[in-house]
């Protein structure tokens, strides 16, 4: 497919038997089939989804052999996919500092956990070279590394020619790939006829889904209905949802299409509802506005889960870099400079966090939602 193609790479050459049977499957079949589609659409008919920069990011993995390999890159203009994914409580594969020229070497296919494997097999379907795992492609041990490498969150989610979400993931065993679950109908969920022309059909009925949720990454807190992934709790996936240009969903029922332009499902819902509104705010040339968007992302982000509580600005970072684009002003530790007066209008009913994280006039010193 035009677009997506990188000419120095023969799918056919790297897939393990597991993937071949796999992409055999008619739920993963159509899924794959759906989101070509749906990135040719945008790709072609989407201005707003193209202006975004996409060179690729520091490191990337390769996956042009069996055991993809770090890429070191010379920030080339090449398409990439990106994952963002639960890490979970089991034990994920890092990168450190002493086992960094060993990821340049390869990484052993069966050390890599399922989820990380169903994105590479993915990725090679869409006949894309390269894919963006933080994990793998910050090195986790690294200060330095690690501070530079979250700060450009923003240009590496919104430059991805597609961000792979493991929605419904808790970890790294769960994968997304496989058997989903409308794939397995309950009785009576199957009605057969025969056409007017003698030719038999079958009507498929799967269990309906609220889609309001999918295209609004900023609801009101008092919406009945929320999003019951585990992706949609987590606190570094909340701007990874946000600043993706192209971000695709695949859910146990579903495979979820957004972008700034549409938001799609394979069920074939078209919402109104999308990232049009938030982009439109972001490039606002009124700080009210701008700064009236930031309140609404700190109040959905601060109910969101972190593993380690230092992470609170951190994974933040990226949102509030690309504010800073925008006539955003001086950052001060979760609040804007000038907006400070409404910004110190927080309240929360809990202890400072601990350790120490941030300023005590900064929501971000609290170990809670506010």
């Amino acid at each position: 497919m035009e677009g997506i193609h990188s000419p120095r790479f023969t799918l056919c050459q790297v897939r393990q038997q597991h993937y071949q049977s796999l992409f055999r499957s008619r739920s993963t079949k159509e899924a794959i089939l759906a989101l070509k589609s749906w990135i040719e659409t945008c790709l072609t008919s989407h201005p707003a989804c193209t202006a975004a920069q996409r060179t690729l990011p520091t490191r990337v993995l390769d996956v042009s052999s069996n055991d993809p390999s770090f890429y070191v890159s010379l920030e080339e203009n090449e398409p990439y996919a990106a994952l963002s994914h639960c890490w979970g409580k089991s034990p994920l594969i890092q990168t450190h500092q002493n086992t960094l020229h060993d990821r340049i070497c390869g990484i052993p296919w069966n050390s890599l956990s399922r989820t990380f494997q169903d994105a590479i097999a993915t990725t090679r379907e869409l006949e894309l070279r390269y894919i963006w795992i933080d994990s793998l492609c910050i090195v986790q041990d690294d200060p330095e590394d690690w501070g530079r490498e979250s700060e450009r969150m923003a240009s590496t989610y919104e430059g991805a020619q597609v961000v792979l979400a493991a929605s419904d993931a808790k970890d790294g065993h769960g994968g997304f790939l496989g058997l989903r679950s409308n794939e397995n109908p309950s009785p009576g969920s199957i009605f057969q006829g025969i056409k007017d022309d003698g030719n038999p059909y079958s009507i498929r009925i799967r269990k309906g889904d609220y889609h309001r949720w999918y295209g609004d990454a900023l609801p009101p807190r008092s919406r009945v209905q929320a999003d019951p992934s585990p992706l949609s709790t987590r606190g570094w996936a909340f701007q990874e949802t946000l600043l993706a240009t192209h971000y695709v969903q695949f859910r146990s029922q579903k495979l979820i299409w957004e972008c700034k332009s549409a938001l799609w499902c394979d069920c074939g819902a078209r919402e109104t509802v999308s990232k049009k509104a938030f982009y439109k705010s972001l490039s606002s040339s009124g700080q009210f506005e701008l700064f009236s968007l930031w309140s609404r992302i700190v109040n959905a982000y601060a109910v969101k889960a972190l593993a380690n509580g230092s992470d609170v600005l951190p994974a933040l970072s990226g949102l509030a870099k690309r504010f800073q684009k925008s006539n955003g002003g001086s950052y001060l530790t979760g609040l804007w400079e000038a907006d400070l007066p409404l910004c110190l209008l927080w309240e929360a009913h809990a202890a400072k966090a601990s350790p120490y994280r941030a300023p005590s006039w900064s929501w971000a010193s609290m170990d809670t939602s506010i």
